[in-house]
């Protein structure tokens, strides 16, 4: 892992946009990492957490990978997707 990429334990779950945002700080700075959970048959936010949980070190893994690489999108966030996953 890298050292200047800490993923620290925080989540948001955004509901009208349907998304959970977790965080990752890189040099001293937070960035958001989102998720998109439309395409994802989570009814409320204890199933969205428990899916996280399931899944955590995929998606920290995955992000830490764009954050690298910087993809970042126009507002400052990683968009992290079942697509990057693999």
């Amino acid at each position: 892992m890298n050292q200047a990429i800490q993923f620290i334990d925080r989540l948001e779950f955004r509901e009208p946009d349907h998304q959970l945002v977790f965080f990752a700080q890189v040099s001293g700075m937070l960035v958001e990492c989102v998720i998109d959970l439309r395409n994802l048959d989570l009814k409320d936010e204890s199933h969205v957490t428990e899916y996280f949980d399931k899944y955590r070190f995929d998606y920290e893994e995955c992000a830490e990978q764009l954050i690298e690489d910087e993809s970042y999108n126009s507002a400052g966030q990683i968009e992290v997707n079942l697509a990057n996953l693999g």
